[in-house]
């Protein structure tokens, strides 16, 4: 079973291109606000969960994976 640091990975290389290290700033990888509603969609549909304006404040794909990590418990 992938890691949700796994799945992001593969998920950003695909929609942005580079393959992303997990301390790479989102902004770095190039998602604007465009980019982001949709990866906000994608991990909605992808985890099952509800993405709050607190995403906001994620800035590395560290940070995206424990959030939806944290959005997963139960």
């Amino acid at each position: 079973m992938e890691s949700i640091e796994e799945i992001l990975i593969n998920q950003l290389s695909e929609k942005f291109g580079a393959k992303p290290e997990l301390t790479d700033s989102l902004i770095f990888l190039g998602i604007d606000s465009v980019g982001m509603a949709e990866l906000t969609f994608d991990i909605e549909q992808r985890f099952k969960i509800s993405v709050d304006d607190t995403l906001l404040n994620v800035e590395t794909v560290q940070d995206l994976a424990d959030y939806i990590r944290e959005r997963l418990k139960p």
